[in-house]
């Protein structure tokens, strides 16, 4: 299978994902630290097998790996789960024994370092959800010769993995290969998807600095010490950082000076991480916004729910109140301002209905027009927002929140306005502003896609009964209209240029409204992936069609998230995992080899793929480029190649996709939690 490297300080460091740093004394330079080879010969004692086997650097960061412990003759072998190893209580004992093929090993849990699970790395047997009582137990019998190598998916990071050696650890199918599987697929997914949002909101500078004023200043100051004291902090993780709490529309991610990523100290200089002022659009957008603090508020989440398993170092307590406050500045510049809900810059009047753009820096609106793409947006982003209220997530309540239904202290506006009337306040607008079949007329039934989406989300958030029977009955109107829209073989008409992008999004919203009680169109959405699948992969590319018949692909941002959005539902939702090894090919081939991700930081460096994306410095450019999506690539069928047609950096393309990427990122939801799948995808439920 493909092995990914995950070394301890780099991995935990990249995933505290806000600053997009390293924790202190961690690695982040341009050059990996840690070799992937070298570390699987074994001699024959007492207590390894003869038989040397080579682990390709699966074992390089186990602590406890010593070699293969030969267990031939014992028709059952205990493996201990939660042994001491990998900086606590995160191994596999022993992690690597040789058996005789028809062997049962059984796998007991010690009760000790968390919850943990075993899961084969060629997904050919899993334990289930993590478990942490001691005394449970998982067995597998290894029926055909061959290695398989498994992990424990909450501490694979620290390196908890094992390995099973059924007789001739050359034989069978699931040996030594080298194929870019679904686990190696959502890996670099869950990395990518960090490196757009941290990038976006801490480093780049393309958007509305935090603090913007004196006011905001104040709030800084008084809400820093409170934050480092809550989560037990010295100090923040980053110098000089270059925070926003309103994110440009577009910019160009080119570094304008030597990058400093903190070597050795792990606490990377934002100064020189920023990108060109002058080439940054300086027009904010609800989608820009919204998108971007969607993913912030999802990896605040992410950080709460393995407060266990982050080391200190990380400061994900720390981060995860910041990436909220940031949220909650962004609401209440975008739609509250000074207390009156008429002042925000992206409101019109006393409404919640959204200006499409606002200029900032001169006050201007730039584009008074109502777009359902930006109302389903910040629908999407304010339920999430809500579930972090409503559901006593860490960084929401520490410090106080600043949308409280109270006045208090760090409040900034007043009267208060609770996030939950804010929520409810822009869902019965854009329901009452959008009748559904003018969404399609506006814009297109990709944004009825995306709206059923938003609107499914919104459902388990919904302020009271009667508003989650409104989403309801919506959803199903916006149903209606996809349904007259399609075609007989499942095809969506009337969509985006790029077909396979429409029907994935249609697709996935469907299936996400339909987790709302008297919403069912699960069988509309088979048909829907059913068309894409079937009549839009192409297999010698390893990429969805932008259409039947096209020679030239052209995949943005955005036909990307909705690509993704489309097989994640599928497998999360239908059950049909026979889309993973397509999702895999797709993310490969479009994301890696055509490089829709432009460069990569060192903790998801493999070193064994050699499609991958480069190291920043040397992704263009006279210093290199940051880690982020390019706006749009293409796919030449004739000459078989892959083009970037556009490296401009799109902040609401790149950060809806970040969103749909980490849903299905991370071994396809071991780590974070739910897949996306609307009232699951968090604990508290979001």
């Amino acid at each position: 299978m493909y092995d990914r490297r995950t070394i301890l300080a780099g991995t935990l460091g990249a995933l505290a994902g806000l600053a997009g740093c390293q924790a202190p004394g961690s690695a982040d330079s341009d050059t990996p630290s840690t070799s992937t080879t070298g570390d699987g010969a074994t001699a024959a004692t007492d207590s390894t097998t003869a038989a040397e086997v080579d682990y390709g650097g699966w074992f390089t960061d186990t602590s406890n790996f010593d070699g293969t412990v030969d267990r031939r003759g014992q028709s059952a072998v205990t493996v201990a789960v939660g042994a001491a190893g990998n900086g606590g209580a995160f191994a596999f004992d022993p992690p690597a024994v040789h058996v005789d093929p028809g062997t049962t090993v059984t796998w007991e849990w010690t009760g000790d370092g968390g919850a943990h699970n075993v899961v084969a790395q060629d997904d050919s047997f899993r334990s289930g959800d993590p478990a942490s009582e001691s005394g449970t137990t998982f067995e597998h019998t290894f029926e055909s010769a061959g290695t398989t190598k498994y992990f424990c998916s909450p501490h694979d990071s620290l390196g908890m993995r094992g390995a099973v050696v059924a007789g001739d650890p050359s034989g069978g199918a699931s040996s030594q290969g080298t194929t870019y599987d679904f686990a190696a697929a959502t890996f670099d997914a869950y990395w990518y998807s960090l490196y757009n949002m941290s990038t976006n909101i801490a480093m780049s500078g393309n958007g509305v600095p935090f603090p913007l004023n004196d006011q905001m200043a104040q709030l800084r100051d008084r809400r820093l010490p409170a934050m480092l004291e809550a989560a037990g902090d010295e100090g923040p993780p980053i110098r000089n950082p270059n925070l926003t709490f309103a994110a440009f529309t577009e910019g160009d991610p080119h570094f304008t000076r030597q990058p400093d990523f903190g070597g050795e100290s792990g606490r990377p200089n934002a100064e020189t991480l920023a990108w060109d002022p002058e080439q940054s659009s300086g027009i904010v957008s609800p989608s820009s916004l919204a998108w971007t603090h969607l993913k912030g508020v999802t990896w605040a989440k992410n950080f709460q729910a393995h407060f266990d398993l982050l080391p200190d170092g990380i400061q994900p307590q720390f981060r995860a109140q910041l990436l909220s406050t940031l949220a909650q500045v962004g609401i209440n510049a975008a739609i509250l301002v000074g207390g009156s809900r008429g002042n925000g810059a992206l409101t019109h009047g006393d409404s919640f209905e959204f200006l499409s753009q606002y200029r900032p820096a001169a006050g201007e609106i730039v584009d008074g027009t109502r777009r359902p793409h930006h109302h389903a947006a910040m629908l999407w982003f304010l339920s999430d927002m809500t579930s972090l209220a409503q559901n006593g997530w860490f960084g929401y309540e520490n410090p106080r929140p600043l949308l409280p239904r109270e006045a208090g202290a760090d409040a900034v506006f007043d009267p208060p306005v609770g996030i939950q009337e804010i929520t409810d306040g822009v869902a019965e607008t854009t329901m009452g502003l959008f009748d559904p079949a003018d969404v399609a007329r506006q814009e297109s039934t990709r944004s009825v896609g995306l709206l059923l989406g938003a609107v499914g989300y919104y459902g388990p958030q919904a302020g009271s009964a009667e508003s989650r029977s409104a989403a309801a009955d919506y959803a199903n109107g916006l149903a209606e209209v996809v349904e007259s829209n399609l075609a007989g073989n499942g095809m969506v008409e009337n969509g985006a240029a790029n077909q396979a992008a429409t029907q994935g999004i249609v697709a996935q919203g469907l299936l996400w409204a339909s987790q709302l009680d008297g919403v069912d169109h699960e069988d509309t959405a088979g048909d829907v992936l059913g068309y894409m699948i079937d009549e839009l992969w192409d297999a010698d590319a390893g990429t969805f069609a932008s259409g039947r018949g096209d020679s030239t692909y052209t995949i943005t941002a955005r036909d990307a998230g909705d690509i993704t959005g489309g097989l994640n539902a599928a497998d999360a939702v239908l059950g049909n995992t026979e889309v993973r090894p397509l999702f895999a090919e797709f993310f490969d081939a479009t994301f890696n080899r055509g490089r829709l991700q432009r460069a990569q930081r060192p903790p998801s460096v493999s070193g064994s793929n050699p499609d991958e994306p480069p190291l920043p410095p040397k992704a263009g450019g006279e210093f290199g480029q940051a880690a982020v999506y390019n706006g749009e690539v293409a796919y030449d069928t004739a000459a078989g190649e892959w083009s970037v047609t556009d490296d401009r950096f799109y902040t609401a393309d790149a950060l809806y996709l970040a969103n749909q990427d980490i849903w299905v990122g991370n071994w396809g939801g071991e780590f974070y939690q739910g897949r996306g799948v609307p009232g699951t995808s968090d604990d508290p439920p979001n």
